[in-house]
Protein backbone atom coordinates (compact mmCIF):
# COMPACT_ATOMS: atom_id res chain seq x y z
CA UNK A 1 0.00 0.00 0.00
CA UNK A 2 1.73 3.24 -0.87
CA UNK A 3 1.51 6.00 2.20
CA UNK A 4 -1.08 8.36 2.09
CA UNK A 5 -0.25 11.72 0.77
CA UNK A 6 -0.47 13.72 4.18
CA UNK A 7 1.62 11.17 6.05
CA UNK A 8 5.02 11.30 4.76
CA UNK A 9 7.58 14.47 5.15
CA UNK A 10 7.51 15.40 1.35
CA UNK A 11 3.51 16.10 0.99
CA UNK A 12 2.88 16.21 4.81
CA UNK A 13 0.43 19.61 5.09
CA UNK A 14 -1.59 20.99 8.08
CA UNK A 15 -4.44 21.76 5.60
CA UNK A 16 -4.94 21.19 1.85
CA UNK A 17 -7.59 24.23 1.01
CA UNK A 18 -5.51 27.09 3.02
CA UNK A 19 -3.10 28.31 4.83
CA UNK A 20 -0.26 25.82 3.79
CA UNK A 21 2.40 24.84 5.23
CA UNK A 22 4.90 25.14 2.44
CA UNK A 23 3.94 28.86 2.41
CA UNK A 24 6.30 29.20 5.72
CA UNK A 25 9.21 27.04 4.60
CA UNK A 26 12.65 29.23 5.32
CA UNK A 27 10.40 32.24 5.23
CA UNK A 28 9.65 34.87 8.18
CA UNK A 29 7.11 36.70 9.31
CA UNK A 30 5.71 39.29 11.75
CA UNK A 31 1.89 37.46 11.81
CA UNK A 32 0.87 33.96 13.21
CA UNK A 33 -2.42 32.77 13.93
CA UNK A 34 -4.28 35.04 15.74
CA UNK A 35 -1.62 37.08 16.30
CA UNK A 36 -1.73 40.26 13.84
CA UNK A 37 -0.09 42.71 16.00
CA UNK A 38 3.08 42.89 13.83
CA UNK A 39 5.38 42.64 17.52
CA UNK A 40 6.64 39.71 16.88
CA UNK A 41 9.14 37.65 14.81
CA UNK A 42 8.25 34.54 13.54
CA UNK A 43 10.82 32.43 11.95
CA UNK A 44 10.40 29.19 9.63
CA UNK A 45 12.40 26.50 8.63
CA UNK A 46 13.29 24.54 5.92
CA UNK A 47 10.39 22.10 6.73
CA UNK A 48 7.75 25.08 7.44
CA UNK A 49 8.49 24.80 11.31
CA UNK A 50 9.46 26.88 13.89
CA UNK A 51 12.60 26.46 15.87
CA UNK A 52 16.07 25.26 14.30
CA UNK A 53 16.97 23.45 11.34
CA UNK A 54 16.49 19.76 11.44
CA UNK A 55 19.85 19.20 10.16
CA UNK A 56 21.38 20.99 13.27
CA UNK A 57 23.19 18.61 15.74
CA UNK A 58 22.60 17.99 19.48
CA UNK A 59 19.92 16.72 21.55
CA UNK A 60 16.95 16.87 19.45
CA UNK A 61 14.22 18.17 21.15
CA UNK A 62 10.73 18.03 19.43
CA UNK A 63 8.10 19.85 20.52
CA UNK A 64 4.61 18.72 19.34
CA UNK A 65 1.40 21.06 19.95
CA UNK A 66 -1.11 23.63 18.41
CA UNK A 67 -0.34 27.72 18.98
CA UNK A 68 0.89 27.05 22.54
CA UNK A 69 3.84 25.11 21.42
CA UNK A 70 4.09 27.31 18.10
CA UNK A 71 4.08 30.07 20.11
CA UNK A 72 1.60 32.98 18.92
CA UNK A 73 2.21 35.92 20.49
CA UNK A 74 5.99 35.06 20.88
CA UNK A 75 9.12 35.88 19.53
CA UNK A 76 11.43 33.13 18.43
CA UNK A 77 13.02 33.30 21.65
CA UNK A 78 10.02 33.26 24.03
CA UNK A 79 8.62 29.92 22.85
CA UNK A 80 8.45 27.68 25.76
CA UNK A 81 10.53 25.00 23.36
CA UNK A 82 12.77 27.60 22.91
CA UNK A 83 13.36 28.85 26.26
CA UNK A 84 13.46 25.22 27.63
CA UNK A 85 15.98 23.73 25.13
CA UNK A 86 18.42 27.12 26.54
CA UNK A 87 18.34 24.98 29.89
CA UNK A 88 19.77 22.15 27.88
CA UNK A 89 23.35 22.19 26.88
CA UNK A 90 23.79 21.72 23.24
CA UNK A 91 19.68 21.02 22.79
CA UNK A 92 17.99 21.96 19.12
CA UNK A 93 14.41 23.17 19.40
CA UNK A 94 12.41 21.08 16.89
CA UNK A 95 9.02 22.71 16.95
CA UNK A 96 6.32 20.92 15.37
CA UNK A 97 3.49 23.48 16.99
CA UNK A 98 0.91 24.98 14.81
CA UNK A 99 -1.86 27.01 15.64
CA UNK A 100 -5.27 25.58 15.63
CA UNK A 101 -4.37 21.81 15.26
CA UNK A 102 -5.57 19.07 16.89
CA UNK A 103 -4.74 16.05 18.28
CA UNK A 104 -5.11 13.80 15.17
CA UNK A 105 -2.53 16.37 13.88
CA UNK A 106 -0.12 15.40 16.36
CA UNK A 107 -0.17 11.79 16.27
CA UNK A 108 -0.15 12.70 12.69
CA UNK A 109 3.11 14.51 12.75
CA UNK A 110 4.95 12.31 15.04
CA UNK A 111 4.77 9.45 12.99
CA UNK A 112 5.51 11.28 10.00
CA UNK A 113 8.39 13.30 10.80
CA UNK A 114 10.26 10.78 13.22
CA UNK A 115 12.64 8.88 11.47
CA UNK A 116 13.96 11.98 9.23
CA UNK A 117 14.19 14.09 13.04
CA UNK A 118 15.50 10.40 15.18
CA UNK A 119 14.81 13.02 18.06
CA UNK A 120 16.27 12.16 21.66
CA UNK A 121 13.37 13.54 23.03
CA UNK A 122 9.55 14.06 22.51
CA UNK A 123 7.53 16.57 24.27
CA UNK A 124 3.93 16.30 23.15
CA UNK A 125 1.22 19.37 24.60
CA UNK A 126 -2.21 18.04 24.05
CA UNK A 127 -4.85 20.15 22.68
CA UNK A 128 -8.60 20.19 23.66
CA UNK A 129 -10.21 16.71 22.77
CA UNK A 130 -12.75 18.89 20.93
CA UNK A 131 -10.48 19.59 18.02
CA UNK A 132 -9.91 17.33 14.79
CA UNK A 133 -8.74 16.74 12.00
CA UNK A 134 -11.41 16.17 8.81
CA UNK A 135 -10.40 14.27 5.70
CA UNK A 136 -12.57 15.40 3.15
CA UNK A 137 -13.97 13.69 -0.29
CA UNK A 138 -11.19 14.53 -2.91
CA UNK A 139 -8.10 13.49 -0.36
CA UNK A 140 -7.73 16.95 1.57
CA UNK A 141 -7.28 17.03 4.94
CA UNK A 142 -8.72 20.28 7.41
CA UNK A 143 -8.53 21.38 10.77
CA UNK A 144 -11.97 21.21 12.64
CA UNK A 145 -12.63 22.53 16.02
CA UNK A 146 -16.10 23.49 17.58
CA UNK A 147 -15.86 26.99 18.42
CA UNK A 148 -14.34 28.53 15.45
CA UNK A 149 -14.13 27.71 11.67
CA UNK A 150 -11.96 28.97 8.80
CA UNK A 151 -10.54 27.68 5.63
CA UNK A 152 -12.41 24.91 3.54
CA UNK A 153 -15.23 24.62 6.67
CA UNK A 154 -15.76 28.23 6.26
CA UNK A 155 -15.19 28.93 2.83
CA UNK A 156 -16.64 25.94 0.95
CA UNK A 157 -20.23 24.96 0.96
CA UNK A 158 -18.81 21.23 1.63
CA UNK A 159 -17.34 22.34 4.42
CA UNK A 160 -19.61 24.66 6.12
CA UNK A 161 -22.07 21.23 5.75
CA UNK A 162 -19.47 19.28 7.53
CA UNK A 163 -18.68 21.93 10.28
CA UNK A 164 -22.56 21.91 11.02
CA UNK A 165 -23.01 18.03 11.09
CA UNK A 166 -19.89 17.61 13.31
CA UNK A 167 -21.00 20.16 15.78
CA UNK A 168 -24.76 18.42 15.93
CA UNK A 169 -22.63 15.31 16.04
CA UNK A 170 -19.99 15.96 18.28
CA UNK A 171 -20.38 14.57 22.13
CA UNK A 172 -17.88 15.13 25.21
CA UNK A 173 -16.89 11.40 25.39
CA UNK A 174 -16.68 10.94 22.20
CA UNK A 175 -14.18 13.41 22.10
CA UNK A 176 -12.58 11.99 25.15
CA UNK A 177 -11.75 8.65 23.21
CA UNK A 178 -10.52 10.29 20.48
CA UNK A 179 -7.38 12.11 22.54
CA UNK A 180 -7.05 8.55 24.00
CA UNK A 181 -6.46 6.25 20.31
CA UNK A 182 -4.23 9.56 19.85
CA UNK A 183 -2.59 9.36 23.06
CA UNK A 184 -2.06 5.49 23.16
CA UNK A 185 -1.10 5.63 19.58
CA UNK A 186 1.81 8.51 20.26
CA UNK A 187 2.68 6.42 23.60
CA UNK A 188 3.13 3.00 22.21
CA UNK A 189 4.89 4.10 18.80
CA UNK A 190 7.02 5.77 21.24
CA UNK A 191 7.93 3.06 23.68
CA UNK A 192 8.40 0.74 20.67
CA UNK A 193 11.23 3.62 19.44
CA UNK A 194 13.11 3.36 22.72
CA UNK A 195 12.48 7.26 22.67
CA UNK A 196 12.01 9.62 25.94
CA UNK A 197 8.98 11.39 26.04
CA UNK A 198 6.69 13.30 28.25
CA UNK A 199 3.30 14.87 27.62
CA UNK A 200 0.95 17.68 28.78
CA UNK A 201 -2.54 17.05 29.51
CA UNK A 202 -3.45 20.56 30.86
CA UNK A 203 -6.14 21.35 28.09
CA UNK A 204 -8.98 19.35 29.25
CA UNK A 205 -7.43 15.99 29.62
CA UNK A 206 -8.81 14.75 32.63
CA UNK A 207 -6.76 15.07 36.33
CA UNK A 208 -7.56 11.79 36.83
CA UNK A 209 -5.46 10.09 33.97
CA UNK A 210 -2.22 10.54 35.35
CA UNK A 211 1.69 8.92 34.07
CA UNK A 212 4.77 9.33 35.61
CA UNK A 213 5.51 11.39 32.29
CA UNK A 214 2.40 14.05 32.58
CA UNK A 215 3.25 17.37 33.33
CA UNK A 216 1.28 19.98 33.17
CA UNK A 217 2.98 22.73 34.91
CA UNK A 218 2.46 24.66 37.96
CA UNK A 219 -0.31 26.78 38.13
CA UNK A 220 -0.14 26.14 34.48
CA UNK A 221 -3.31 27.54 33.79
CA UNK A 222 -2.46 31.28 35.73
CA UNK A 223 -0.88 32.71 33.29
CA UNK A 224 1.65 34.99 34.43
CA UNK A 225 1.66 37.78 31.20
CA UNK A 226 -0.24 37.61 27.85
CA UNK A 227 1.35 37.41 24.92
CA UNK A 228 0.93 40.06 21.86
CA UNK A 229 -2.54 38.45 20.34
CA UNK A 230 -4.07 39.02 23.58
CA UNK A 231 -5.39 35.36 23.72
CA UNK A 232 -2.25 33.31 24.57
CA UNK A 233 0.62 33.23 27.72
CA UNK A 234 3.14 35.47 27.32
CA UNK A 235 6.98 35.45 27.54
CA UNK A 236 7.07 35.44 31.01
CA UNK A 237 4.69 32.48 31.53
CA UNK A 238 6.56 30.53 29.01
CA UNK A 239 9.45 30.79 30.54
CA UNK A 240 8.22 29.19 34.16
CA UNK A 241 6.77 26.60 32.39
CA UNK A 242 10.21 25.67 30.62
CA UNK A 243 11.74 26.39 33.68
CA UNK A 244 9.24 23.85 35.40
CA UNK A 245 9.92 21.17 33.01
CA UNK A 246 13.32 21.20 33.00
CA UNK A 247 13.21 20.70 37.02
CA UNK A 248 10.65 18.14 36.44
CA UNK A 249 12.76 15.88 34.05
CA UNK A 250 16.26 16.55 35.79
CA UNK A 251 14.23 15.32 39.05
CA UNK A 252 12.44 12.41 37.46
CA UNK A 253 14.15 11.70 34.38
CA UNK A 254 17.93 12.98 33.98
CA UNK A 255 18.65 10.36 31.80
CA UNK A 256 16.64 12.45 29.24
CA UNK A 257 19.53 15.11 29.26
CA UNK A 258 22.16 12.48 27.58
CA UNK A 259 23.00 12.41 24.14
CA UNK A 260 22.98 8.38 23.94
CA UNK A 261 21.79 8.21 20.04
CA UNK A 262 25.14 6.85 17.84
Amino acid sequence: MKTPKYWNPESFEVSSFKFHLANRVNASFNTSGSDTSGKCIYTYNSLGFRGDEPTQEGLRVMSIGDSNTEGVGLNDDETWSHQLCKLIPNAVDLNFGFGGRSNDYMSRCLLTYYDLIKPDLVLIMYTSPQRREIYTKDGGVEPYMPTSSWGYLKETLPGVRIQSISLELQNHNEDLINWYKNHLLIKYFLESKKCNWLWSGSFNIPISYEESNRFDGKDNKKWLDIAADGGHPGPLHNKKYATDLHNFIDTNFPDYFSLKRS
